[in-house]
């Protein structure tokens, strides 16, 4: 069975401008494969830190070259000769090389790339596809029962708002899915006709954030589908940006809203829109804190968070791959949530690359939902299109 013979790793640029890492991984019998990994939004606290260079000079600060030369220079040359087949080992091997809770001192950038390239590697020598290989190591870690019989349901990100977003409003993402059942192919083409018939529509011109969801929900009544039966709108707020001093400053209201004031609006807005899936609507310590809130929603809707710390008080956690460190990490993470009968999402990351490991990961866990943004631009294409090619193979259209 053909072993690692070197790792070696570079700076690339990702979907936002600032660089993250490629590797490569060569196997004894000169057959290699590639990977890249995503990036943190720097403004948001995580428990985890990549490793960045610091360097004002280039990239703002943003670098890999010290990532990049762990790689290449420090753990690389310590996995020739070891089979790709041992990824648990070497994932185990990896966070104690590192030693630290946050992952700091390689940086979870450098120990993710390294684990995602191994499990690569691992199907490669093992002529499966990765998704399926994926499964089989996760059955073999778990003892668990987990058929591939469904591609998970897609979120689609029709507009962004927020910190960085392409408008004005303060919600991060408005969001559709289709209807379960529809098949993956037919729910992609609805989304990608649905985010070039809203621009066509509205020319991106709104004031509030009702006003967005209106807009999303003229433009499916537009293609003759059914608003809240054939497709449902879904909205990840990351109310954290718009929340300051115990108030929630949104551009819907004159006033900022208190807690009582907030949660109401969210009630009623679900309401008046059918939403099905929404993401952090309250800032951290008011979710922890709304006890009423939450059990309220958790009873009808999908509430999810992408904040590890509150995934005991949703229904659904959003994982990322690029937040969370190795494969086995990863699988833990989902064995956790299985147990607790909690719903999974398994999302991008904020930065991301051309690679499109997170959608073979996704079916392989059979994931309740993904999340990989807009159904445009190559950096989300690449991984819709791997769904695509998946959903064949598994003859599930």
């Amino acid at each position: 069975m053909p072993t690692i013979k070197k790792i070696i790793a570079n700076e690339i640029i990702n979907s936002l401008g600032y660089p993250t890492l490629q590797g490569k991984l060569f196997l004894d019998d000169d057959r290699f494969i590639v990977s890249n990994i995503s990036s943190f939004d720097p403004e948001i606290s995580l428990d985890v830190e990549e490793l960045r260079d610091n360097d004002k000079t280039r990239y703002n600060g943003l670098g890999c070259k010290k990532a990049a030369s762990y790689v290449n220079d420090l753990l690389g040359p310590k996995l020739a000769g070891v089979s790709p087949l041992k990824q648990e080992e070497i994932d185990n091997w990896l966070l104690k090389a590192d030693g630290t809770k946050d992952k700091s001192r390689l940086g979870i950038n450098t120990i993710s790339l390294i684990s995602k390239l191994v499990a690569n590697a691992g199907a490669l020598v093992s002529s499966k596809q990765p998704y399926v290989y994926l499964n089989e190591k996760f059955i073999q870690l778990s003892h668990l029962t987990l058929d591939l019989t469904k591609l998970p349901t897609p979120l689609f990100t029709l507009l962004t708002g927020g910190k960085g977003g392409q408008t004005d409003l303060d919600f991060k993402e408005f969001l559709v899915f289709p209807s379960s059942a529809f098949p993956y192919n037919l729910s992609y083409q609805i989304s990608v006709d649905l985010y070039h018939i809203l621009r066509k529509l509205f020319k991106m011109k709104f004031f509030t954030n009702l006003d967005a969801i209106d807009a999303i929900k003229q433009s499916v009544e537009s293609m003759n589908l059914h608003f809240g039966q054939d497709i449902f709108a879904s909205i990840n707020f990351q109310a954290e940006n718009y929340y300051n001093q115990q108030r929630y400053r949104i551009n819907d209201k004159e006033q900022a809203l208190t807690s009582e004031e907030y949660v109401k609006f969210i009630k009623e807005t679900i309401k008046k829109y059918l939403l099905l899936f929404i993401i952090d609507p309250l800032e951290k310590s008011e979710l922890q804190s709304n006890k009423t809130f939450t059990d309220d929603i958790k009873t009808d809707f999908y509430l999810a968070s992408e904040k590890t710390s509150l995934f005991s008080q949703v229904s659904t956690a959003v994982l990322k791959f690029g937040e969370i460190g190795t494969v086995t990490e990863f699988f833990n993470q989902v064995i956790k949530l299985k147990k607790d009968n909690l719903n999974y999402c398994i999302s991008t990351g904020h930065a991301e690359t051309n690679d499109d490991f997170v959608a073979d990961l996704s079916v392989a866990l059979q994931a309740d939902f993904i999340k990989f943004g807009p159904p445009v631009h190559s950096e989300n294409v690449t991984k819709y299109n791997r769904l695509l090619d998946i959903e064949k193979e598994l003859k599930l259209s």
